[in-house]
């Protein structure tokens, strides 16, 4: 726990002093900032004759050793005297290495509490399934090596490409940050999954017409997620690194870095809802007025077939998110 922590920083800090007092060094502290973990909770099983009881002494809502119902207890911090702990063997033996580390890192920021969940445990491992499908199933298209600027293409002639582009790159950024400076691995992966999503969606929308510079985009894409998880789950990702052709270790492999000119968002699309349903969508650029947005709105074509025949009471402009009609 955080006091347990606390204590032992201190005898580090007592040392530290006490040398320096004796003049072998000239450093006043060892330490130039805390982070103090959150402590991993859970709900405790007991049993009215047999007391608390492990997970795996609970099944089926009955005790193991003499078949009554047990008393599912609150979620508190794991500990060996309520039994409400987890064998990580048991969790590495069924999932893997990586899944386990994943849940732990994504589950909460390090600073706070973290409920255990075995859903959250297989959801992690879901998607980790995801990216080895990613590499595996799209042989074909990462054949291309990766995407190295406009000497490749015009990407301003593919606005789906462009959109891929900058999310990948956007992406490297967020997690180069949440690691490197805040520390909240949670936000760091879900930006890797949000573009595990897009890359998916890339898929559907390009089905089998892939050019070139799609193959290019996409192998951008991919690497960037693979090293981008690597910190998270380094076993399969060196592994995926290794599929992707690659002979230099993934570990051997220097971090990313983000093309600024790239994370220019030129347009945003908005959703158009009329009495609460969504009916159309529409591109304006970045933080437009709601001047600007309206006369958009007016003169799209779904837009105009929902309103016909109706008169605007409402209008409401969420900046580079919604608009929202109220008709009659």
């Amino acid at each position: 726990g955080i006091e347990h922590a606390v204590m032992h920083l201190l005898y580090a800090r007592f040392f530290t002093k006490a040398l320096r007092d004796l003049g072998l060094h000239g450093d006043d502290e060892p330490f130039k900032n805390l982070l103090t973990q959150g402590m991993v909770c859970k709900e405790t099983v007991k049993c009215p004759e047999h007391g608390f009881l492990l997970p795996e002494e609970a099944e089926g809502g009955k005790c193991v050793h003499c078949g009554k119902p047990v008393e599912t207890g609150a979620v508190e911090k794991m500990s060996k005297s309520k039994k409400n702990i987890v064998d990580p063997d048991r969790i590495i033996e069924r999932y893997g290495a990586d899944t386990t580390r994943l849940f732990s890192l994504f589950a909460a920021p390090p600073e706070k509490d973290l409920d255990w969940s075995e859903e959250g445990v297989e959801g992690c491992y879901r998607f980790l399934g995801r990216v080895w499908r990613l590499v595996e199933e799209n042989r074909d298209k990462l054949s291309a090596t990766p995407y190295a600027g406009a000497a490749d293409g015009d990407l301003d002639r593919e606005p789906l490409l462009k959109e891929i582009h900058r999310q990948t790159h956007k992406t490297i950024k967020k997690v180069t940050d949440d690691i490197g400076v805040r520390f909240h691995f949670n936000t760091a992966l879900s930006s890797i999954m949000e573009l595990v999503n897009a890359l998916y969606q890339l898929l559907i929308q390009k089905a089998d017409a892939w050019s070139g510079l799609d193959k290019k985009v996409f192998r951008e894409s991919v690497e960037a997620v693979v090293i981008l998880l690597s910190p998270f789950a380094p076993h399969m990702s060196e592994e995926l690194w290794k599929r992707l052709g690659k002979n230099t270790p993934l570990y051997k492999t220097p971090w990313p870095g983000y093309d600024e000119g790239a994370l220019v968002q030129h347009e945003v699309s908005l959703v158009v809802q009329i009495n609460g349903k969504v009916r159309a969508k529409v591109s304006v650029p970045p933080d437009s007025s709601e001047e600007a947005v309206k006369e958009i709105v007016a003169n799209d074509p779904g837009v105009m077939q929902w309103m016909q025949g109706k008169d605007l009471k409402k209008f409401v402009y969420v900046k580079n998110k919604l608009v929202s009609l109220v008709a009659a």
